[in-house]
């Protein structure tokens, strides 16, 4: 593609505000060329910010008259599936935000409808473009963690301002809109594991509604258990609740509320608090191999004492990512996959899978049963 994907926006709320750097420091690759949303100020608002003279409220009518190759689906979770049908059967390739659809016969009709179109179906599954992930998985595969045997993450989310509440309410909170915090928070760390140890075959889950702000049976403290098809063991638990605070450079963070664990026969990767900005999921990654070294050696073997190797970042440079921003690298992955007609490496037929754990945990939660990942 000698010219730049031309990019129309639709949904114009605040996730937008993560995918317009792409659009203006690159070009050269990725053009935005028209703005829809249902509130026309919100659209006028974006349109300004981003420099661009299209605004429409109407999706169809920016299908037609759009000078676009491309739709950015930044809409509510509800409105992702039918939206992004939409576009597919129009001829545009399409980049939604996660999650990918509130239930597995959505996911399945936007890889059919993109396969049917000749179209590219990726999905924004930001951490997976970010230099840390990548650093993983480079590790990975490069055997410096052996044989993954057992994964872990860990979520709680702190009690918020009760004008954030209200304001994500239908997104966070309400099942019925795609809210609890599967959906809107731990998809992300059930992708990411995915993108390091592989596919789910079974799982055993519990998931319970124990804040008032969740409505219509909406999770916010969940349990499972993940077999993963290479044997690995994982535990997922997230949970309502406060988190003690820590320092960085005099300044008063949060402790972690997010992190990950991976364990493998030649070592331990583990995230670590989110301290800076950049690292708002998850702080350094850090590894420890499983030898452990004496402390003396000129000691007798019988009497010698040993210590566990300290934990040192994983080194994140020349990763082969454009930038250090996970929402810009995605979408220039994005307008390359469209050029080359590669696979995106988050694309809809691979998400499906990420979407599957999900549903899983709903079922298993609902029938106090293990679910087979392929039955659903």
């Amino acid at each position: 593609m000698a010219n730049p994907l031309k990019v129309g926006i639709l949904g114009a709320g605040g996730i937008t505000n993560s995918h317009l750097p792409a659009y203006l420091e690159h070009p050269d690759r990725v053009q935005l060329t028209a703005v829809c949303d249902l509130i026309e100020d919100r659209a006028n608002a974006l349109a300004e910010k981003a420099g661009v003279e299209n605004v429409y409220t109407d999706l169809d009518e920016m299908l037609r008259e759009g000078d676009i190759d491309a739709v950015d689906n930044c809409t509510f979770h509800p409105a992702h599936a039918p939206l992004t049908i939409a576009c597919a059967e129009a001829g545009k390739h399409v980049i939604v935000e996660k999650p990918m659809a509130t239930n597995l016969q959505e996911c399945q009709a936007m890889v059919a409808a993109a396969d049917k179109a000749g179209v590219t179906l990726m999905i924004a599954q930001d951490l997976r473009y970010s230099p840390e992930a990548f650093a993983v998985k480079r590790f990975i595969d490069e055997g410096r963690l052996g044989d993954i045997f057992a994964v872990r993450t860990n979520l709680l989310s702190p009690r918020v301002p009760p004008r954030i509440e209200r304001a994500r309410q239908d997104r966070y909170a309400d099942r019925m809109q795609g809210g609890g915090t599967l959906m809107s928070v731990q998809v992300h760390h059930i992708d990411l594991l995915r993108f390091y140890v592989g596919n789910v075959k079974r799982l055993t889950a519990q998931c319970r509604t124990v804040s008032p702000r969740m409505v219509n049976d909406a999770e916010d403290l969940v349990a499972a258990i993940l077999e993963f098809e290479n044997g690995a063991l994982g535990h997922l638990f997230a949970g309502p609740g406060e988190t003690p605070e820590d320092a960085s450079d005099g300044r008063p963070v949060t402790a972690s509320t997010r992190s990950y664990m991976l364990y493998g026969t030649e070592g331990t990767i583990h995230s670590t608090p989110e301290t800076l900005p950049e690292h708002h999921h998850f702080g350094r990654i850090m590894f420890a191999p499983t030898e452990k070294q004496p402390i003396d050696r000129s000691i007798p073997a019988d009497a010698e004492r040993w210590i566990h190797p300290a934990f040192e970042p994983i080194d994140t440079s020349g990763v082969g990512l454009p930038t250090v921003k996970p929402f810009v690298n995605e979408i220039l992955h994005f307008e390359e996959c469209i050029r080359t007609g590669r696979e995106p490496i988050s694309s809809g037929r691979d998400n499906v899978e990420t979407m599957k754990i999900i549903y899983g945990i709903w079922e298993s939660s609902r029938t106090g049963q293990a679910v087979e990942l392929d039955a659903l």
